[in-house]
């Protein structure tokens, strides 16, 4: 009985979680979740020898002097930076979102995902905000292909939280349009119409 009273507890908390409507929480905690994909696929590039970096260096290296990240507590401390700074951008995307709709809201994750990348990650290396260095291009292709991830999982976080009164569905406003439409043309008064038709015969005789 106490599985079914946990389980019942959780199905209530997903249910409201769904409801949400508020634009900083959403963002917030999509980008949360966006920034724990965009890590997990870092690890696999990492583990597999193909990226150089973890994200707990490049963030770690704006504070710290990279021989310092060699500690524990100083990668933890980047991980943390890193983790506040992915949240934080997921509240941009949510606007965006919440301002076009959710339609094709994979593909608008995924421009803001190359958007993050060219922000954060080029200028970063490019203007010497990180003191941590990137050399390769097998490390550059794979932080792009983070931060599509990181654009992905979000967006989709954020869909999937969010009450759908928030951003509705486009084929619901092309109904509107059309119901609106309809109404005024029917709106119009017969006796316009009426009277067009008695001018037409008048010019006619």
């Amino acid at each position: 009985m106490k599985v079914l009273d946990n389980l019942n507890r959780v199905a209530r908390y997903m249910n409201v979680s769904r409801n949400m409507k508020d634009s900083i929480p959403v963002g917030f905690l999509s980008g949360l979740v966006g920034t724990l994909a965009m890590d997990l696929s870092n690890i696999i590039f990492k583990k597999s020898g193909v990226s150089e970096k973890t994200y707990a260096q490049y963030a770690g290296s704006v504070m710290i002097s990279p021989f310092r990240l060699l500690f524990k507590e100083n990668r933890i401390l980047g991980q943390i930076l890193h983790l506040i700074t992915g949240s934080i951008m997921g509240i941009p995307l949510f606007t965006v979102l919440k301002k076009t709709g959710k339609d094709n809201y994979l593909f608008k994750g995924a421009i803001y995902g190359t958007f993050t990348w060219e922000l954060l990650y080029s200028f970063g290396l490019r203007y010497r905000v990180f003191r941590t260095k990137a050399y390769s291009t097998r490390t550059h292709m794979t932080t792009l292909i983070d931060n599509l991830v990181y654009g992905f999982s979000s967006a989709a976080t954020m869909v999937f939280l969010t009450d759908k009164s928030v951003f509705p569905h486009a084929s619901k406003k092309q109904m509107e349009t059309r119901q609106i439409s309809e109404l005024s043309q029917s709106s119009i008064d017969p006796r316009d119409e009426f009277l067009d038709d008695y001018s037409d015969e008048v010019r006619l005789h």
